[in-house]
């Protein structure tokens, strides 16, 4: 991971430096499998000598930044790699699980469980014919008005609402071309 540092870094010792260096290269592995990306660390002194450690790395279109405060250089980056290391583990099963659940996936299951269903299923009995419905409104209607509805829009049935009772009716057209009348 090429490593662009900014700020007072003349405090780390090389044994330091190496350790630092070794963690960024697992870092630059997990979000890259090469290792081949740039971070940016800044290091700053607060006026109450509290050392800040900032680490900006580019992933998958996102800026990640994480800010870490110690006693010294070396727990506040540790502590800033910690951060980003979470940040982009959380990131890496976000796009993992977003992959995952696409709509191919969805489909070749639901095709797979289909063909194994028809393998070990009984075969179908014949699918019952679909039967059209008229669209109605709401008011009140006759049984004389709700069989020229069905005639008229062609359907097998008519649900309304019957006007001498109240209640809930039917009309359906039998296969012969006359109309049977229920009332619930």
């Amino acid at each position: 991971m090429n490593l662009h540092y900014t700020g007072a870094n003349g405090e780390l010792t090389p044994a330091q430096l190496t350790k630092l260096e070794k963690r960024f290269v697992t870092l630059g592995k997990m979000i890259d499998g090469k290792g081949e990306k740039e971070a940016h660390v800044i290091l700053k002194t607060d006026k109450r000598l509290v050392k800040q450690a900032e680490i900006t790395v580019n992933f998958q279109n996102h800026s990640l930044v994480s800010v870490a405060k110690g006693p010294a250089y070396l727990p506040a980056l540790s502590e800033a790699l910690d951060k980003l290391e979470k940040q982009v583990i959380k990131l890496r099963e976000k796009r993992r699980d977003k992959v995952r659940v696409g709509v191919k996936l969805t489909e070749t299951v639901a095709k797979e469980a289909a063909k194994e269903t028809a393998k070990t299923a009984p075969p179908k009995a014949p699918a019952a014919p679909k039967l059209k419905a008229a669209k109605v409104s709401k008011k009140p209607m006759t049984v004389d008005e709700a069989v020229s509805v069905a005639m008229r829009k062609n359907v097998v049935y008519v649900a309304f609402r019957d006007a001498e009772t109240n209640g809930i009716s039917v009309v359906i057209r039998r296969e012969d071309g006359d109309f049977d009348f229920f009332q619930a």
